[in-house]
């Protein structure tokens, strides 16, 4: 393609399926095909991999299907717009913070709302932004409706929205200008977004050939920037888009899903079809049972006696969980409880650790190897990526060139690649590019060898460029001595010293140019702990893995690997065979089955979680209320946490996930003797289950175990096996 405009479509209607609280046709679409013919966005890692185990539980291929994330396939379909990469959270708060040191910037209307230093205040405006980002989208979008809703509010809520909207306005046009990489991932989608627009979809034609399908799934929030680049998948191709929704925040989605897609620049018209109707109520279609404890300690000791009878019945521990609305509150009693009964837990949790520079830059290399075993071919977003993640060689020391100025790797990149930010997308098939060379100037991916021979073709422009085509040339060696199919130990022995030159060489340089509080430097000596603790699990589940078939001996498995266990908590298994009780968060239940749940903290304001936001109450419930109508609320998304309909998808992920028995749990006094009242969410799901309290939970309890009739027809049906250990 070239950046000639060719002739739009005429009719840029975005035509929608929506699929509410059900993911029964995303899992029956998997098959075997030649080529995948479904692409599945998952943006969140854990739902991807449930998503894989759900497909691995029914039987089912996954050829025909392409999981990824929104951010990776718009990098496909505009691969030019990763020129400059993406700021992580920590690198654009610290942006944020200096920002907000220039007046200009942190200005009137931001000081009427966080006082006379906002820099103070920089996680609570970078919050706001976000907030605005996933309501509204970029700057400048929908600021009509958003006007809309601030005018219909009274006059201090009106004014107090109103300066945080020009505020963070001036705040994003301000780290725009200074951010040396995209300021977050909606630039990628964005980007993409337009090359489909201005190639009349012949950029996603070309990116994704054998694509039929697009589908979007586990969400509870579909922010504007991405409901933007759905809509113009919609719109101006020929792939069908599906969303598949849950069941709190679904309906609300739905409903005014034509009205935010035709409020974007892109889409003239909507038709939204909802594919079923979801039922008003929650039925477990199981046994339940309501546990009552006195406090959160004895609900986690009743909870886990619960596990315990079970297991002692026969059921396998995979048959078994406990689940919590937010693990974080209940792992040390539940891990202490656990150890009374001789159990050991693993509590599964999303961890910060793999939003951190050190965990990417493992996931980087491994799939930089991945992609350049046998002799395949690598993408310009493959071999760049350790770069952007501030890769240094083994053995490299502090005061040299390491790391790479993240500038000259551009420009090296650019000229490698003619990545000019207005240059269309190609696509070539891999065999063309392995027989042939490959000039500067192509962002075709290639071989080694190949992107070798690119280097001694560019010139560089100055001695930061040199060093950094020099660096590439390191990191292609690195690849080449690696790219071996690796053994378990090969794990630790690659990559461990990758994060030794990455302590030695680029800690200390985030120690001269850290706060007072140090608290970026902490960040990354804690995750360098966690990411090297990694290499133990990871190679011992990879060997476990490979002998037992579920995977091949490669890199594209170790990747796999530590997708996996990035998501355990470290130190949870004391002994290597000891059975694992697993402990999951709620919403890491979507897609799951497991036929005896246990499920921890129903307690209101803990289950449901009370709404919160960093914009003032009355805008919030102002959009959340559609206030406003099409021009105003209606056109708006609304964030998660602004609702209980969040922690309704929770509840509904974690109580369809048992499919033998449910044992809701709560405990009524908390630690600071204030009552904690039942959660409004039991009348829905629990309203006729028996409860087992005061003396009944005493035998639970006790030395001599009693297990309740309640209990005992959860474990067992309706048979009466009055007072069983």
């Amino acid at each position: 393609m070239t950046d000639a405009e060719p002739e739009s479509r005429n009719d840029r209607t975005a035509s929608v399926t929506v699929h509410v609280g059900t993911t029964a046709t995303l899992v029956e679409r998997a098959t075997r095909r030649a080529a995948a013919t479904d692409l599945v966005l998952t943006p969140e890692r854990l739902h991807e991999r449930n998503l894989k185990r759900a497909l691995a539980e029914h039987a089912r291929p996954r050829s025909s299907l392409h999981l990824a994330s929104p951010t990776a396939v718009a990098h496909r379909v505009a691969p030019h717009t990763t020129d400059r990469g993406v700021l992580d959270r920590a690198d654009r708060l610290r942006l944020l913070e200096t920002v907000l040191d220039d007046r200009a910037v942190a200005s009137e209307p931001l000081r009427s709302v966080f006082g006379t230093n906002p820099a103070a205040h920089a996680e609570a405006i970078e919050a706001a932004r976000e907030e605005l980002m996933t309501v509204a989208g970029e700057v400048g979008a929908r600021r009509d409706a958003l006007e809309v809703v601030a005018d219909s509010l009274s006059t201090t809520a009106g004014q107090e929205t109103q300066a945080l909207l020009d505020g963070l306005v001036a705040v994003e046009d301000a780290l725009a200008e200074r951010a040396d990489r995209d300021v977050s991932t909606a630039a990628a989608l964005r980007a993409a977004r337009d090359a489909i627009v201005r190639s009349d979809g012949a950029a996603w034609a070309d990116a994704f050939p054998t694509i039929e399908r697009l589908a979007l799934a586990g969400v509870s929030t579909v922010g504007s920037p991405l409901l933007d680049f759905l809509g113009v998948v919609a719109a101006s191709t020929d792939t069908d888009v599906h969303l598949f929704v849950r069941a709190g925040t679904g309906p609300r989605i739905a409903d005014r899903l034509a009205t935010r897609l035709v409020a974007g620049d892109d889409v003239d018209a909507a038709d939204v079809t909802v594919a079923n109707t979801p039922p008003d109520s929650l039925d477990p279609g199981v046994p339940v049972a309501e546990l009552v404890a006195t406090t959160r300690r004895e609900e986690a000791r009743a909870a886990m006696a619960t596990i315990d009878a079970l297991l002692e019945r026969g059921v396998p521990v995979s048959d078994v969980a406990v689940v919590a609305r937010d693990v974080d509150r209940y792992e040390r009693a539940l891990t202490r409880a656990a150890r009374e009964n001789g159990r050991h837990l693993s509590v599964w949790t999303q961890l910060a650790v793999d939003d951190t520079r050190p965990y990417r830059l493992l996931v980087a290399c491994v799939e930089l190897l991945a992609a350049a075993s046998d002799g395949g071919n690598v993408t310009p977003e493959e071999l760049f990526a350790p770069l952007d993640a501030e890769w240094c060689p083994p053995g490299s020391k502090a005061g040299g060139v390491w790391p790479l100025d993240h500038g000259d790797v551009s420009a090296v990149r650019r000229k490698l690649t003619g990545g000019s930010r207005s240059a269309e997308p190609k696509t070539v098939e891999p065999k063309t590019v392995a027989s042939r060379t490959v000039e500067a100037g192509s962002s075709e991916p290639g071989t080694i060898e190949a992107w070798r021979r690119r280097l001694d073709t560019i010139e560089p422009a100055s001695d930061g460029e040199a060093a950094s085509r020099a660096g590439v040339r390191r990191l292609l060696a690195w690849i080449e001595t690696h790219a071996d199919t690796p053994r378990p130990a090969d794990i630790r022995a690659t990559l461990g010293p990758l994060l030794d030159a990455y302590e030695r060489v680029v800690l200390p340089a985030q120690l001269a140019s850290d706060t007072p509080d140090l608290g970026a430097t902490s960040r990354s000596a804690r995750a360098l702990s966690r990411s090297r603790d990694l290499f133990g699990e990871a190679q011992a589940k990879y060997g476990d893995w490979r002998e037992r078939g579920y995977v091949d001996g490669s890199w594209t498995a170790v990747a796999d690997v530590l997708d996996a266990t990035v998501t355990i908590r470290p130190g949870r298994r004391e002994h290597d065979n000891a059975e694992r009780i697993d402990v999951l968060d709620a919403t890491d239940t979507w897609l799951r089955t497991i036929p005896y749940v246990v499920a921890v903290g129903f307690v209101d304001g803990e289950w449901p979680e009370r709404p919160s936001g960093a914009f003032p109450p009355a805008f919030r419930d102002a959009v959340v209320a559609g206030d406003g109508g099409p021009g105003g609320g209606a056109a708006l998304g609304v964030r998660g946490a602004w609702t209980e309909a969040r922690e309704r998808d929770h509840l509904a992920d974690a109580v369809s996930a048992a499919s033998a028995g449910l044992v809701c749990t709560r405990f009524t006094t908390d630690a600071a003797g204030v009552t904690a009242h039942r959660s409004p969410f039991l009348a829905e799901i629990a309203a006729d289950a028996p409860v087992v309290t005061d003396d009944a939970l005493d035998g639970l309890l006790a030395a001599d175990r009693r297990v309740p009739d309640a209990l005992a027809r959860v474990f067992m049906g309706d048979a009466d096996v009055d007072g069983e250990r």
